[in-house]
């Protein structure tokens, strides 16, 4: 059995359980739109391929309301109306079945609640909801996690964490792999929590880099990255924009969490390294399964 749900903010509003609103259908939650990249020149036969980029996608879900007489027909219209009136912050449609969840973001657009008297039948009435989704990727909601905990700092000679690593008295040199779930690509948020020199972080398989050389990052200071193309931005924990530290050979557009078979078996192979370190120095990498569709 499929489980269909609305958020708004942590309110969540069931859709599919005929307390009181009933699942029709629904459209749109397969493939998104894909478009693609094209260059020609003035004397070109064809067109030169430049890749693609997915369209925002339209998601149609087809709802009954059934009351038991009149009055509590509109009440739960009413509340229908209310559940998906326009919002400035995006609603959260959650779709489950058995051990599958996935989540997309969207706003109501067009004649969302499209309430026609063509598609009533006295008590029972079947109503069209329209929701724009300017992200087109399906996520699990489930954040994943992955802590380069450096743990270095005076004179320390144990660490606990993967191979190849240098230490000195407060260098270090560690790589992660992430075995990524996901069939597209995910943008990361990447916390750096001081105190560190020069942080770089590399996505071996890719060859992306971020790096930080000629910046120290202090005790008790953060710098946050988000990686989301519409977002691109790097703050110190004082919300300071801080995206002039990053080195001009940095990749911040393109670092990203790939699928396979972009790369090989979902493996992505990531370092850190950085200088003066302490116990209390570590780096965050956390990231949504993502996926193209349902």
């Amino acid at each position: 059995m499929v489980d269909l749900s609305w958020f708004v903010g942590a309110t969540e509003y069931s859709l599919s359980d005929r307390n009181p609103y009933y699942s029709l259908g629904h459209k749109g939650f397969g493939m998104p739109p894909i478009r693609r990249l094209e260059e020609r020149g003035p004397l070109q036969d064809g067109v030169t391929d430049r890749g693609y980029r997915y369209d925002p996608r339209v998601i149609i879900l087809s709802l009954g309301i059934k009351g038991d007489d009149q009055a509590d027909f509109y009440s739960k219209r009413s509340s229908l109306i209310n559940i998906f009136k326009a919002r400035n912050t995006a609603g959260k449609l959650r779709f489950v079945v058995g051990s599958i969840t996935r989540q997309i973001d969207g706003h109501l657009v067009g004649n969302a609640l499209a309430f026609d008297d063509d598609n009533r039948d006295r008590l029972f009435q079947r109503v069209g909801i329209a929701i724009k989704c300017p992200d087109p990727r399906w996520y699990d909601p489930s954040m994943q996690t992955v802590t380069f905990d450096l743990g270095g700092g005076d004179d320390t000679l144990v660490v606990p964490y993967e191979v190849p690593y240098k230490l000195g008295a407060s260098t270090i040199d560690v790589s992660k792999t992430i075995t990524y779930a996901g069939n597209i690509k995910s943008y990361p948020t990447i916390r750096i929590t001081g105190p560190i020199e020069n942080a770089i972080i590399t996505h071996n398989t890719t060859g992306y880099v971020l790096d930080f050389t000629g910046t120290t990052i202090a005790a008790d200071d953060y710098y946050e990255i988000d990686l989301g193309y519409s977002d691109n931005t790097i703050v110190d924990s004082a919300g300071t924009n801080k995206i002039d530290d990053l080195t001009d050979d940095s990749d911040l557009v393109e670092w990203a969490i790939e699928p396979s078979p972009e790369v090989a078996g979902g493996v992505n192979s990531i370092s850190v390294s950085g200088s003066s370190i302490s116990a209390a120095t570590k780096i965050d990498i956390n990231y949504y399964d993502m996926y193209a569709g349902i």
